[in-house]
């Protein structure tokens, strides 16, 4: 048998239902973010952190580049600077010069012979 009061039955109030999921929406986005607070502090101290161990690991890293290219630089001058105190030596000395090369290019032309 089919109950006709069941058709006839008006409608809840859906502005309390409506009210009651605004309600429990509101209570769950508030919640949501009381849980997240915390949360946000601890990644943007991490965050934080993070920055600064890679500004200290790049400040680092300039500074040890800014001593090799240094380091590089000495190297690189080191031949010149040899080749221009040589340079002064001979037009300073100039037999003595050529006497250094004679016994220098004898004592290896001995050194040779013997092999």
């Amino acid at each position: 048998m089919h109950n006709d009061n069941d058709a006839f039955s008006p409608a809840p109030d859906t502005g309390k239902l409506q009210r009651g999921v605004q309600q429990v929406g509101d209570n769950l986005h508030s919640t949501i973010d009381r849980v997240a607070q915390p949360v946000h502090g601890a990644v943007e101290r991490a965050s934080a952190s993070a920055h600064q161990a890679v500004d200290r690991l790049a400040s680092g890293v300039a500074d040890a580049a800014q001593r090799v290219d240094e380091r590089l630089d000495q190297a690189r001058a080191t031949p010149n600077h040899a080749v221009a105190c040589a340079r002064e030596y001979v037009a300073a000395r100039p037999l003595k010069a050529v006497a250094a090369a004679l016994a220098l290019g004898w004592l290896l032309g001995r050194i040779g012979a013997y092999r």
